[in-house]
């Protein structure tokens, strides 16, 4: 036989485990350590969903509730870093109560938050994200670059709605000293979850622009808040940027690692500004000095050479005259020499010339004779011969033209019996027209005789 079943509905077993919790665990509170992956503000309640794992494996899993006016005492208590604390993917240590709901299920109610791990929690990542730096030799890149003493056009990375931004802008444009820059602004969040990607992308950016310099700044904060610029992806672009990079994060005492890898860090936005507007007053002071300098010295090494060059001057006359007497002199007594030297060589060419002249005189009536008593007689010769053959033949040539003209001739045809015939005096041969009827002409050696053509074979 079954045994009976004792049936409950679910709001008595619900209300029994109620009442189970509330008697084991009252009001007794419990310090818990978990990660925050998810957090949610709604009407100033704050609702986190906490998680606890071992050796990467997810181990426990609950909500949490920190109520408003809760989340106010505390955050007053913590120099207003509460909501830093609190972030998604941050280790907290935080005091609870568990409660349990008919409807809503078990709970944690928040009622303190010890900062002490997720503080020890950011300094272990801090320091694990500077060894990967230096292990990855990005840690001193931007220490490399070189840095122009006369800075003029400037990057800026950061919110342009802070009081930091502000005060950068400010001083930078408002001093004594320098003021003509020119500015590039590249907007971003400076906190939040969304801040590390803009800041990056905007890093990235930069470095398609013609920069001196590149400027993050951001108006102080609680150390959470200055926590993201720990984060390693913010610290590898600056790294890597090729514009060097000027940190003015806003803390007063703990720096970031976005300070340990830019080129220079400042405290402060306005200490930033003052650095730059100060590097180019001393460059300036530097350019103005070195220009007097220059001035004073040229002024006096004009002076000395202008006195050197008096004293030079007078004893280069001096010496110019006394050279021009005797060179005039020298140049008297080098023309004559010239002069009797010139007639004599004359002399020398003009009866060598002479000499030549006869000799060539000579030969050349040697030259003439001989060409005249042999080459000459020897072409009269050669006229004749050449003279009497074309003679002979062109009679030859001319003998049988004359014969082939009698041949050709046609009354010497006709007396051998040819006879030409004509129609119209037209050769029988080449007439066109109708033959039967035609009257011919046929011409022989002695008569000419007319007929009349009745047939045509």
């Amino acid at each position: 036989m079954d045994t009976p079943k004792n049936i409950f509905s679910l709001t008595a077993l619900t209300r029994s485990i109620e009442r189970l919790v509330q008697n084991q665990l009252g009001d007794r509170l419990f310090w818990i350590v978990a990660e925050v992956v998810k957090i949610q503000e709604k009407n100033g309640h704050n609702y986190l969903h906490l998680v606890d794992s071992e050796e990467g494996k997810t181990t426990a899993e609950m909500d949490a509730t920190l109520w408003f006016t809760t989340f106010n005492r505390i955050n007053t208590k913590l120099n207003n870093e509460l909501p830093g604390i609190l972030a998604k993917g941050n280790k907290v240590l935080l005091q609870v109560k568990v409660e349990f709901h008919a409807v809503f299920g078990m709970k944690l109610n928040v009622f303190d938050v010890d900062p002490s791990i997720t503080y020890g929690e950011i300094e272990k990542l801090k320091k694990e994200t500077l060894d990967r730096l230096q292990k990855e030799g990005l840690l001193y890149l931007q220490k490399q670059l070189y840095l122009p003493p006369m800075i003029k056009k400037i990057g800026i990375i950061g919110s342009p709605n802070s009081s930091g931004y502000r005060d950068f802008i400010n001083e930078l444009f408002e001093n004594q000293i320098f003021s003509n820059f020119k500015v590039k602004g590249f907007p971003t969040r400076v906190q939040g979850e969304k801040a590390e990607n803009e800041i990056v992308k905007a890093i990235l950016k930069a470095q398609a622009y013609n920069l001196d310099v590149l400027v993050i700044i951001r108006g102080g904060g609680s150390k959470m808040d200055l926590n993201l610029f720990n984060h390693y992806n913010i610290a590898k672009a600056i790294s890597e940027s090729k514009i060097p990079v000027i940190t003015g994060i806003g803390h007063e005492s703990d720096d970031v690692l976005s300070d340990h890898v830019a080129h220079i860090s400042q405290i402060t936005p306005t200490a930033v500004a003052k650095f730059i507007y100060l590097r180019v007053g001393i460059f300036k002071t530097s350019v103005d000095d070195a220009f007097n300098k220059i001035v004073s010295n040229s002024e006096r090494l004009v002076s000395q050479k202008k006195e050197l060059f008096k004293q030079l001057s007078n004893y280069i006359v001096f010496y110019a005259q006394e050279t021009l007497v005797v060179n005039r002199n020298l140049l008297r007594e080098n023309i004559h020499l010239l002069h009797v030297l010139s007639n004599e060589r004359f002399e020398i060419e003009r009866s060598s010339l002479r000499m030549k002249l006869t000799k060539i005189g000579h030969y050349a009536i040697n030259k003439i004779e001989l060409k005249k008593n042999t080459e000459l007689f020897s072409t009269m010769d050669k006229i004749d011969i050449l003279t009497s053959n074309t003679l002979r033949q062109n009679h030859v040539k001319l003998d049988n033209l004359n014969t082939l003209l009698e041949l050709l001739n046609p009354e010497e045809l006709l007396k051998k019996g040819y006879t030409i015939s004509t129609i119209n005096k037209v050769d029988i041969n080449k007439f066109t027209g109708e033959l039967i009827g035609s009257e011919m002409k046929t011409l022989t050696a002695n008569k000419v005789i007319v007929s009349e053509i009745t047939k045509v074979k």
